[in-house]
């Protein structure tokens, strides 16, 4: 006898959220744990930018390997190898014992988040009640950003408040990742019509869209970039150049730009493609200035509200960046453009922070952040100006916006 489904209604599709909200979850949790790792393991800069940018593989891999095959053996198949794996990467870090288990955690970590993020997106697209394909944008991209800053923030208080942190939260991942697994047991299959093979997507950039998918393209460089400094090297630059000596409250600084661009996902989603860039570039722009003054002052005040407004940029720019794509490829090319815009993204979480950790071995920490700063302020001014020299698409305004 077969078990019901979770609930009726938007039920299995918050479930599903659930999920990949789960794989950010663990995406996120090492934050705050990477400056004891370094500590015990007495590693620089450079290589803690490689152990997080190792997770970079991981999702590449499963993105173009693993996630096409949902529409040949269903979702849940995948889903279900997703929340695997994220058990997986919390094993892995538990029982990290150096510089090259903890960058195969990671490996292991991305490889969770490539399984998941569009598998579960196309699965909430099927789940969604009133078939509103922005809603389901929306809530992915919000509980990716909400997923990694609760990872953070719990993260931090188990490290400053917790014994044996670095092994307790990762019994919370993997025991909110079986939850997970249960939860895609019990919600319906939305692949109707199966495909014979997968269809694994190529790289392709049309003619007819080329200027605006560079707009979109370096708007998701610069958030990616954001991210994968914030996601490695800040809670050391929080700990070692401003000397903030609490976890929790280093955590804190750095969740709050993942939480702000969440809510801004949930609260603002209607701001979309072209409008949404115009308004969060410089956002990026002015926290990020205030940022490079929070360090130069030592300043741990200002560089919290930098990271309050850079989440608000970040949140924005994100959302203008996947619509515009969204309105401009062509119909029947999309799976293959999107595929060349996360290729740009996943590049940009990688390259840049690698290159700020090898910097910051060469003139430290705070000057590397400072030279990174001035470089995201001087991208993200170019492509403001080059977002209003871009014509506004026409149409894929979507449906109004419907209860989470």
């Amino acid at each position: 006898m077969s078990r019901p489904a979770l609930g009726a209604g938007r039920g299995p599709f918050r479930w599903t959220a659930y999920t990949l909200g789960v794989t950010a979850f663990g995406a996120g949790v090492p934050t705050p744990l990477y400056a004891v790792y370094e500590s015990e393991y007495h590693f620089s800069s450079a290589v803690l930018a490689g152990i997080f940018a190792a997770y970079t593989i991981g999702v590449l891999g499963t993105t173009f390997l693993v996630a096409p095959l949902s529409d040949v053996i269903g979702r849940k198949p995948v889903l279900h190898v997703g929340m695997a794996l994220t058990v997986a990467s919390g094993l892995a870090f538990l029982f990290a014992s150096g510089v090259a288990t903890l960058a195969l955690a990671r490996v292991v970590s991305g490889l969770a988040v490539g399984a998941t993020t569009s598998t579960a997106t196309a699965a909430m697209t099927g789940l969604e009640p009133r078939g509103d394909q922005h809603h389901v944008a929306r809530v992915s991209v919000a509980a990716n950003f909400g997923g990694v800053a609760s990872g953070i923030l719990l993260s931090g208080l188990l490290l400053e408040y917790a014994p044996r942190p670095t092994v307790l939260v990762y019994l919370v991942l993997i025991a909110a990742s079986a939850v997970g697994f249960l939860a895609v047991s019990r919600t319906p299959e939305t692949v109707a019509d199966r495909l014979a093979a997968p269809h694994v997507p190529r790289l392709s950039v049309p003619a007819s869209c080329r200027r605006p998918f560079w707009v979109a393209a370096g708007a998701l460089a610069a958030c990616y970039s954001i991210y994968g400094f914030f996601g490695s090297l800040a809670p050391t630059f929080l700990r070692v150049d401003l000397g903030v000596g609490n976890a929790a409250a280093a955590a804190a600084a750095v969740a709050v730009m993942f939480g702000t661009a969440s809510l801004i996902q949930l609260g603002l989603g209607q701001v979309r493609d072209r409008r949404a860039l115009l308004f969060g570039l410089p956002l990026i722009g002015a926290a990020t200035v205030a940022i490079l003054a929070a360090i130069l002052a030592a300043s741990l005040p200002l560089l919290l509200l930098g990271a309050l407004v850079l989440g608000a940029g970040v949140g924005f720019a994100y959302m203008g960046s996947v619509t515009l794509i969204d309105r401009t490829a062509p119909a029947a090319l999309r799976g293959e453009v999107l595929a060349a815009f996360f290729v740009v993204g996943y590049l940009a979480l990688a390259v840049p922070t690698i290159g700020i950790g090898v910097a910051a071995d060469a003139v430290g920490l705070s000057a590397a952040a400072v030279g990174f700063g001035l470089g995201l302020a001087v991208w993200v001014a170019g492509l403001y100006l080059l977002t209003r020299r871009t014509p506004t698409p026409a149409g894929g305004e979507g449906r109004p916006r419907s209860a989470a």
